[in-house]
């Protein structure tokens, strides 16, 4: 599985809350207005469809909402194993406001999220879906797992000038130049916290025990801009999560199909001879 965390016991990057002014609508969903000043989060001065502000305000909403349900225990740990979303008109604006609803079948649930802006244009729908599971030893698990792999030399590794992803700083540059093996296109990614989290990272925060979603939305889009060599615009996209990428663990991006034609590609992230993780995009 991947995108594990504990919530009842997860810090907030920041002391504010995103999400506020939460009630429940008589179908049981939650409302919710969404906070706007950027000195705070820092990524809402991306642009609305970016992959990396899509990916963090559907994770605070859906933390927040939850939350505020009162549907988390402490001794329980959440699994993100599938999320799709489509991203609203170009002229969209920022997160307003949004509405969360969420049903569950005993340790599995989904969610739908929609997000508006100001002027109640749709900025973003989503569908996720997770399980909750719960260990007495979780944390000796995972140390457990982490110990088999062997971490990578940031310095050696080889990462694409960041003009060519489209970020401001080479520390946002995830991954290598693309390659051809074999007829497939293919690269190799490194996160580690010394360049995918706050403070290294302006825009990315996290648990820091594993490349979360908001990694794989980036590493799609910079993937898609390395392949086109452009810039694109996120349209939709889908990604399957089946088990933890690690930080500071060198992994292959492998481009699985790609029509420019139907502005679509298919990405598979493999770390350690094994698949963890399948990413549909669709662009403009």
């Amino acid at each position: 599985m991947a995108e594990f965390c504990k919530f009842a016991a997860m810090p907030r990057p920041f002391p504010d809350a995103y999400t506020h002014n939460h009630a429940r609508t008589a179908d049981g969903a939650v409302t919710f207005d969404c906070a706007t000043n950027s000195d705070i989060w820092p990524w809402l001065a991306l642009p609305p469809t970016h992959p990396i502000l899509i990916q963090t305000v559907n994770f605070w909403a859906a933390f927040d909402s939850a939350v505020f349900l009162d549907e988390f225990r402490a001794d329980a740990w959440t699994a993100l194993t599938g999320l799709r979303w489509t991203c609203g008109p170009a002229e969209a604006g920022y997160p307003a406001s949004g509405r969360y609803f969420t049903e569950k079948d005993q340790d599995r649930a989904r969610y739908e999220l929609t997000l508006w802006d100001a002027a109640g244009t749709v900025v973003a729908d989503y569908t996720g879906e997770g399980v909750t599971f719960r260990t007495r030893n979780f944390e000796g698990w995972r140390g457990e797992a982490k110990a088999k792999l062997e971490k990578a030399d940031m310095t050696a590794f080889e990462y694409v000038p960041a003009a060519r992803v489209g970020v401001e700083s080479q520390s946002e540059s995830f991954l290598s130049d693309l390659q051809l093996e074999s007829g497939t296109t293919v690269t190799t990614g490194l996160i580690s916290k010394e360049n995918g989290l706050r403070p290294a990272h302006p825009y990315i925060g996290g648990s820091g025990d594993h490349v979360n979603s908001t990694h794989m939305g980036e590493i799609a889009r910079q993937f898609g801009q390395l392949l086109l060599n452009r810039p694109t615009r996120n349209l939709s996209g889908e990604m399957t999560l089946k088990h933890y990428v690690e930080l500071g663990v060198p992994f292959e991006v492998i481009l699985r199909a790609w029509s420019d034609e139907e502005k679509s590609y298919s990405l598979l992230i493999r770390q350690a001879d094994r698949d963890c993780a399948q990413i549909d995009w669709i662009y403009a």
